[in-house]
């Protein structure tokens, strides 16, 4: 039996909200808000939080990582293997991208389900995340969202929900559409793809399934989608036809936006907090056509502590103050930019300590270093060090703001913590005002881009307050 046995969601704390843009371009909904992820964050990073979120190191023992996106920083390199690096996934995984389609998730999710059932693996991390390329002052700048979502799959008895039966088909359509290179995403005719593509396809892909399995709609209890806006979702509803009990009372585009690849994700997750344990749920994919999945909720469903993971993110919002500081987001700057050199074999040679951040403990003492040195500074002896990982929280023990370097804020907050069990570590703090800055304010390690060297990402370690 193979199903999810855990999931895991991110949101940025940072929302972009209609007053600001409306005080800008003079136009959009005032009312509107979407989660924005930080100057210092991709989709690398966010899918890194997501598995990461509330687990401490070693929690996380996998075959395989899937990951999906259409927006990787990457085109040509692996963008898994930096995520199963900083998640310190062990080394002999397998891992893949799905990429090109906003249905990617869905069929990672497939390959990693028939991968566990063939034996092949016995179980995998579906991740998606996304954000996706928006020109400033077009609708699609308050309308996407920047987030992750993770699902384990696995068997046995943390089975939660059992993924039983697929139906995959293809239809090649023009609906939205991003070339190489351009920054923002091309659309066709609204009427025409909400009518021919989003609620066609959708209600296709579900009805595919349903003959494919020789189900009904009565025997379905919960349905969830892609869709890029709350009014598209109401008329897929509409068409669908099961009862409204069926449907997300708060679909997933209203209450964060459209969040790509990673809605079906959140959607299901949100849909599994209220499943019952026989019930028949139906997670759909769309893309030029689409995928549909059968779940069963299972008995162990009832045992499973959920979080609210999305509510406490929609709790935590920091408002961005200007619309400077969404340039920076994008991308858009106009300021001197520093060009730091960096060398490939360098991070090659360092690789274990930048990416898994694995300290040194002294043989003799017991004193834990990072980054480790050849002499012990506890009792001065050399080269007898055992490799332990560095923990995640700490306190801060001093810092300074740096207002050389260029950053959004004008500023860089350094700090030295005393990270808990042993060690300090030396990081920049993300996610703080410096007003707010403090000796022996408790922080947690946050997996960010530290910048762009040599034309491709350095990507480190920061703080960032509990």
């Amino acid at each position: 039996m193979a199903g999810i046995t855990d999931f895991k969601i991110y949101v940025p704390p940072y929302r972009l909200n209609g007053e600001l843009i409306s005080s800008v371009w003079g136009r959009g909904n005032k009312r509107a808000s979407r989660p924005i992820m930080s100057f210092d964050e991709d989709t690398n990073t966010m899918a890194v939080e997501s598995i990461l979120r509330d687990s401490t190191w070693g929690e996380i023992d996998v075959d395989a990582l899937y990951y999906a996106s259409t927006s990787f920083p990457y085109t040509e390199k692996s963008n898994a293997s930096i995520v199963a690096e900083a998640t310190d996934l062990k080394s002999d995984i397998f891992t893949a991208e799905f990429s090109g389609s906003l249905r990617s998730s869905t069929t990672a999710l497939k390959s990693a389900t028939e991968s566990i059932k063939a034996g092949t693996i016995k179980s995998a991390a579906v991740v998606a995340s996304e954000s996706r390329p928006s020109f400033p002052g077009s609708p699609d700048e308050l309308s996407l969202c920047d987030c992750s979502a993770t699902l384990f799959i696995g068997e046995g008895e943390k089975v939660i929900a059992e993924i039983e039966n697929f139906y995959s088909w293809s239809e090649d359509f023009v609906d939205r559409w991003r070339l190489p290179g351009e920054t923002s995403i091309s659309s066709g005719d609204a009427k025409f793809i909400q009518d021919y593509g989003y609620i066609r396809q959708t209600v296709s892909t579900v009805e595919g399934l349903l003959k494919k399995t020789g189900a009904t709609p009565e025997d379905i209890a919960h349905v969830v989608f892609y869709s890029p806006d709350l009014r598209t979702s109401r008329a897929i509803n509409k068409k669908l036809g099961f009862p409204e009990s069926s449907y997300l009372q708060s679909p997933t585009v209203e209450r964060i936006g459209d969040a790509g690849t990673v809605m079906p994700f959140i959607s299901l997750i949100e849909t599994l907090k209220k499943a019952k344990p026989g019930e028949y749920i139906i997670v759909t994919g769309h893309g030029s056509g689409g995928d549909a999945i059968l779940l069963r909720a299972t008995e162990h469903i009832l045992n499973f502590a959920f979080e609210n993971d999305l509510e406490k993110a929609l709790q935590k919002q920091i408002p961005l103050e200007n619309y400077g500081k969404v340039l920076n987001n994008f991308g858009v700057t106009f300021e001197d930019e520093i060009k730091p050199f960096t060398s490939p074999s360098i991070l090659w040679k360092e690789n274990r300590a930048n990416m898994r951040l694995l300290a040194g403990k002294c043989k003799v003492c017991s004193e834990i270093q990072y980054p480790r040195q050849q002499v012990c500074n506890g009792c001065g002896t050399r080269d007898k060090w055992n490799e332990v990982k560095l923990p995640r929280r700490g306190k801060i023990f001093t810092f300074v703001h740096d207002y050389l370097p260029p950053s959004p804020d004008g500023y860089i907050t350094m700090a030295t913590a005393d990270m808990e069990g042993g060690g300090r570590f030396y990081a920049q703090l993300t996610e703080c005002k410096k007003e707010s800055v403090k000796i022996g304010m408790e922080v947690e390690l946050t997996f960010r881009m530290l910048h762009k060297g040599d034309g491709f990402y350095n990507y480190f370690w920061k703080f960032r307050p509990l």
